[in-house]
């Protein structure tokens, strides 16, 4: 049984496009939406989870006895994330500044509230919405991350990953703004950048892992899931798991250029089985740093490849001396 496939739905983000492709494919039935208690979008086993006692096991149990394939909704990646596998959880990503101004338009324009866009960006709910969606410390465990501006390629490496078929279609459109992107004053957009500091610096390193994708898939080699997440007893360690090869990956510790270590990605994380990464959660690795460095001397990278593994919700504390 092949295992459903859970899109986070950033506002904003091409999602609508996407879930009426899903829709195309699976077929409107087999797709369970999560629109919030409030929202008529709902499906009805949604509904009753949310007034139960929210017992995971028991939801997707009776997901999958339903048939449905395919999960869509606003909603943090943490509230599913741990029911089905990590892998198998997708978004779309679009540029923070670009994105926050087409929300606040989309909002001005369906409800009529009159709300200033500088309050409207200064409201805690909409700064860094896109990584509070994802997860600071799980966006790495997604199977796939695509990208507004490049949608196309990117519904044509998540259908190639995942084997399926979504169509490509354009739905949505707004036909006028109140507030442009390009006419924002310089005050604006560093106020907007300021406070959306944590998300600017994700979506970047995201974009580094997507390029990656689309550089290796077009050589026709995998792409490796995967990050350092912490440093410890003079060790760097982390995980790594290929999408389409079962053997551990080879991970390289650089200095500059000098490779100074390096070793397979087949140590035992409970964490790692826990979310269903891959290998039965034998992807870890770990990795000597002799010498006293700093996080921005140091990279981990895949040996076969060269893709950077990225280091994330990072705590580098160098060693006395």
């Amino acid at each position: 049984m092949v295992k459903p496939i859970v899109f986070v739905h950033i506002p904003k983000t091409a999602g609508t496009s996407f879930r009426w492709g899903a829709d195309s494919f699976f077929g409107k039935e087999n797709v369970c939406r999560d629109y919030g208690k409030k929202s008529l979008e709902t499906s009805v086993i949604v509904r009753d989870w949310l007034s139960s006692e929210k017992d995971g096991w028991i939801f997707e149990r009776e997901f999958i006895r339903q048939g449905y394939q395919f999960l869509t909704g606003h909603f943090n990646a943490a509230k599913y994330i741990d029911i089905f596998d990590a892998g198998r959880v997708i978004t779309f990503l679009r540029d923070p500044i670009q994105r926050i101004v087409s929300e606040y338009n989309h909002i001005v324009r369906n409800t009529g509230n009159e709300v200033s866009f500088e309050s409207f960006y200064r409201n805690p709910e909409y700064i860094n919405r896109q990584l509070r969606l994802v997860g600071r410390r799980t966006w790495t465990e997604f199977g796939f991350i695509g990208f507004v501006d490049a949608y196309q390629e990117s519904l044509s490496l998540l259908n190639r990953k995942f084997n399926i078929e979504i169509p490509y279609l354009h739905k949505n459109i707004a036909k006028s703004e109140r507030v442009e992107p390009q006419l924002l004053s310089a005050e604006q957009l560093l106020e907007l950048r300021s406070l959306n500091a944590e998300e600017l610096d994700f979506y970047d390193r995201a974009r580094i892992q997507f390029n990656w994708r689309i550089r290796l898939a077009n050589a026709d080699q995998s792409f490796v899931c995967g990050c350092v997440t912490k440093f410890e007893a003079g060790r760097l360690k982390g995980w790594a798991v290929s999408e389409d090869v079962d053997e551990a990956v080879l991970v390289q510790l650089r200095v500059g250029k000098r490779v100074v270590a390096e070793c397979k990605a087949n140590e035992y994380r409970p964490y790692c089985k826990a979310r269903g990464l891959g290998r039965g959660g034998f992807v870890g690795f770990s990795l000597e740093v002799c010498d006293v460095v700093g996080p921005d001397d140091v990279e981990c990278v895949v040996a076969s490849t060269g893709q950077p593994l990225p280091f994330v919700d990072f705590d580098w504390t160098l060693p006395s001396i």
